[in-house]
């Protein structure tokens, strides 16, 4: 894998990272409830589920990196239109604001540890997901195990970061989540970067093309 290419990778993952999705009102409402050290849990939740999806898409993967290289490219194909679906269902999407009402109820580590994992487990698109943006970066040339290893670190580095960084700062980020138009704008901005991502990685060519 070229640096280039990884460089590539960490930037359409930095994209996706920032958005406000599910997993990161879920954190930035139990951040504001329970405290950002019990709230490290939700984060971790997460990323255990985001491990296993990254390692059952990638079995699936492996087979596809082998093929030919037209099966590849049906593949890469179909992530890099992905991605614009996602950005045009950005834009498009209405804007949802995240309920930070305080819970007077304490909770456990390890109960906030499970709502973190199930949020993501109980998502099916995050396969999917996984399968359609990882063979954008895979080069054949190469091990394979390797560079799922090094892009499956980068996206759980990433995506914890992201995630730790809105629970840190969740009281300032209150007021601009529960604002609907604000919320609306950056969907627009975020969803514009996305397409941007998916038109760039479209020009991405295997090594031995």
């Amino acid at each position: 894998m070229s640096l280039e290419l990884w460089l590539s990778f960490v930037g359409t993952v930095l994209i996706i990272g920032i958005t406000p999705g599910p997993s990161v009102l879920l954190a930035t409402a139990n951040s504001m409830s329970y405290g950002s050290k019990k709230t490290v849990g939700t984060i971790l939740g997460d990323l255990t589920a985001n491990s296993l999806q990254i390692i059952l898409s990638s079995l699936g993967l492996a087979s596809l990196v082998i093929s030919s290289g037209e099966v590849f490219g049906i593949i890469k194909w179909i992530g890099v239109g992905y991605l614009i679906y996602m950005g045009i269902s950005k834009i498009i999407s209405k804007p949802v604001a995240g309920d930070f009402q305080q819970k007077k109820k304490s909770r456990s580590f390890l109960k906030l540890y499970q709502e973190g994992f199930f949020m993501s487990a109980s998502n099916p698109k995050a396969i999917v997901f996984f399968a359609a943006l990882f063979p954008l970066f895979i080069n054949e040339q190469f091990a394979f195990v390797p560079q799922v290893v090094i892009l499956g670190g980068t996206y759980l580095a990433i995506d914890g970061i992201c995630l730790f960084i809105y629970v840190k700062f969740a009281s300032k980020l209150k007021q601009y989540l529960e604002d609907t138009k604000k919320v609306h704008l950056q969907n627009k901005i975020i969803g514009s970067l996305l397409i941007f991502s998916g038109v760039m990685l479209s020009l991405v060519k295997r090594a031995n093309d």
